[in-house]
């Protein structure tokens, strides 16, 4: 029964990523309309400057964590990590797919509001920033659950930043953060069972090679 919960709430998940996929592929006229509203001087601005500043943090929080459960011999935290990096790669590899399947246009190619705007190859549907951000959060709290108070603000402030800045339509947010976030759960869970063997078995080599050290 556990094996099968294992598989099926994963799937359950990723059916409804799926469905928030096919259902947002045009631009809603709230999201748009919401678009008009944020991205505005000096928001715009702002945005731009916020928005590579919270991926950086992001980020560097990521590798701080990784070298201290490594260091203090946090194993489990440690291992579900590196998978959590894995699985931050593969969804972002998903929503690069997605994004030139689609070839949405962003909201600064459509109107001219100042500032950067990517260039026009680079699409809109579903935010990579979101998805990153959300897939490393969700990494990041699984692993670690104190940082949760600290890492799913900065993802939604990365999300308003996009929004902010006039790269990404509300709903091109809304999906990645799904994507990312939920994606992220759904693969996390279904080899939770694997990470357990494999922080046990890096517990037990570890403790051979202690006397050694």
């Amino acid at each position: 029964m556990g094996q099968t919960r294992q598989i099926v709430g994963p799937v359950l998940l990723w059916l409804l990523v799926a469905a928030t996929i096919g259902a947002l592929t045009t631009v809603p006229s709230w999201s748009a309309e919401l678009s008009a509203t944020m991205a505005v001087d000096p928001w715009i601005t702002i945005g731009q400057v916020i928005s590579p500043i919270v991926m950086i943090v992001l980020g560097l929080l990521y590798v701080i964590m990784l070298i201290r459960t490594w260091v203090q011999r946090e194993n489990l935290p440690f291992i579900r990590l590196v998978f959590g990096a894995g699985t931050a790669l593969a969804i972002t590899i998903v929503s690069f797919v997605l994004q030139n399947t689609y070839g949405k246009p962003r909201p600064c190619h459509l109107t001219e509001l100042g500032g950067w705007c990517p260039a026009n190859e680079s699409f809109a549907y579903p935010s990579s920033f979101a998805v990153i951000a959300f897939a490393v959060a969700v990494g990041l709290a699984f692993a670690v659950p104190w940082t949760s108070y600290l890492v799913f603000p900065l993802a939604v402030l990365e999300g308003v930043a996009s929004i902010l800045a006039g790269h990404q339509f509300p709903h091109d947010v809304l999906v990645g953060a799904v994507l990312g976030g939920l994606g992220a759960i759904g693969l996390l869970y279904m080899f939770i069972k694997v990470q357990a063997r494999m922080a046990e078995n890096l517990a037990e080599a570890r403790q051979r090679k202690a006397p050694i050290d």
